[in-house]
């Protein structure tokens, strides 16, 4: 009855006129006023701020803080010298308020520029500032354009216990990696277009962080070996092609459920891959079969998708490859890994799997019995599914949509296996 009096009372003082309206916004209370902000961008947040006090101390309190040149500030340099005064400013008035979230995204535009405005130097404060706030997720995208190593994680970060998630995009610049014992409460770490310094250091760092449950290692360049050995890694993506070093890529965790490889090279001589993961409920792998590979046993795989390019005479990898995956439940294949393992004879007996996928470029007449003789082998099969879109692409992130422009479940093929299966 209150709150049905409060709102007429509002309407009436509404409409008596503008010096009578409530401000209802700076009633609410602090995590509800933040929630409505979040969909507002970064700047006009500030611009809420100006409103009153109470907005102001919601500007100054809001968690998740952005900073983002635009395409106006970053080619002039007052305007660009305006915003780190700014932001200077803003963090220095927001005082030990705790931030949730910050992210970065800063364009080394002109060498000049940032070297008299000192710009990388008053970053470097703004995230010691962030981790005496007890920040939580970091998200930094940097494009330097010199390649020079960046020590951009302080030894004050080391101490931050509240950090959980870390986002790096250097844009193929150098990382210089602190130490072994850096940030050992972390869950999640994303590295994108990044080149490690210390690449021993960072080796030994996985297994010490205890709490780690994501990794994320895109375009990480200049690695020779790779040993992913975790405790509690629970998601593993790799995503490395073109003209590389890396020979060996080990990943050892017996919690890791879902991993994610994409791996083209440009020569396969002497590459290796070797997985052990007891657990493994998902895998995709797409990429190039290497000289030598080794899945393990994965006999809790319930999802598998192989986007493998297989040369004329790798069948008997393949064969391998599918015997490794066998159980699954979903298995989708692209057109070369299932014509690769269709020349192998005899085929591998499939048993478990009820759903499979084919991922084509094209239908043909020459298809359908290299399937029939793969459907063979899967007595449990309840489902086919084939996918065929001219434009299938032969390499794409792991994460892009399949844009498929025809699907086509093929019932009278699935019809003349079953009556095989029951002959």
């Amino acid at each position: 009855m209150d709150h049905r009096r409060k709102m007429l009372a509002t309407a009436s003082s509404q409409a008596q006129g503008p010096e009578f309206i409530v401000d209802r916004f700076s009633d609410l209370p602090v995590e509800v006023a933040h929630h409505i902000l979040s969909f507002l961008p970064f700047k006009d947040i500030g611009q809420v701020g100006c409103v009153s006090k109470r907005c102001l101390e919601l500007y100054l309190s809001y968690p998740s803080l952005i900073f983002n040149l635009s395409h106006h500030q970053r080619n002039n340099m007052w305007r660009r010298l305006e915003a780190f005064n700014y932001f200077d400013k803003f963090l220095a008035n927001r005082d030990s308020n705790e931030i949730e979230c910050f992210r970065i995204s800063w364009d080394y535009h002109s060498v000049k520029f940032a070297r008299e405005f000192n710009e990388l130097l008053r970053i470097t404060t703004w995230i010691r500032h962030a981790a005496r706030c007890n920040v939580q997720v970091l998200d930094l995208d940097f494009d330097t354009r010199c390649r020079v190593p960046l020590e951009l994680l302080p030894s004050s970060i080391s101490a931050c216990k509240s950090l959980r998630t870390l986002v790096i995009n250097f844009n193929w610049n150098i990382l210089k990696w602190p130490s072994s014992n850096f940030l050992t409460n972390l869950q999640c770490l994303k590295l994108k277009r990044v080149q490690i310094e210390g690449l021993e250091l960072f080796d030994k760092w996985i297994p010490c962080c205890k709490f780690l449950k994501e990794l994320q290692l895109v375009y990480v360049s200049g690695i020779k070996r790779m040993t992913v050995i975790s405790s509690s890694l629970e998601s593993f993506s790799f995503v490395l092609y073109d003209r590389n070093p890396l020979c060996y890529l080990g990943i050892s965790g017996e919690k890791l459920e879902d991993i994610h490889i994409q791996w083209q090279c440009a020569s396969l001589s002497g590459k290796s891959l070797n997985i052990f993961a007891p657990n493994l409920k998902y895998l995709k792998w797409g990429g190039n079969l290497m000289d030598h590979q080794n899945l393990g046993n994965l006999m809790c795989l319930e999802k598998a998708e192989i986007y493998l390019y297989p040369k004329v005479d790798e069948s008997d990898k393949v064969f391998e490859v599918l015997c490794s995956i066998g159980r699954s439940k979903v298995l989708i294949l692209n057109e070369e890994t299932m014509k690769a393992l269709c020349r192998k004879s005899p085929m591998p007996t499939l048993d478990g799997i009820s759903y499979l996928g084919l991922r084509t470029s094209s239908l043909s007449d020459e298809l359908f019995p290299k399937m029939v003789s793969l459907l063979n082998g899967m007595t449990t099969l309840r489902k086919l599914c084939i996918t065929s879109n001219p434009s299938f692409i032969r390499w794409r992130p792991l994460d892009a949509p399949d844009n498929v422009s025809n699907s086509i479940v093929c019932w009278p093929l699935l019809l003349t296996c079953t009556q095989t299966f029951l002959e």
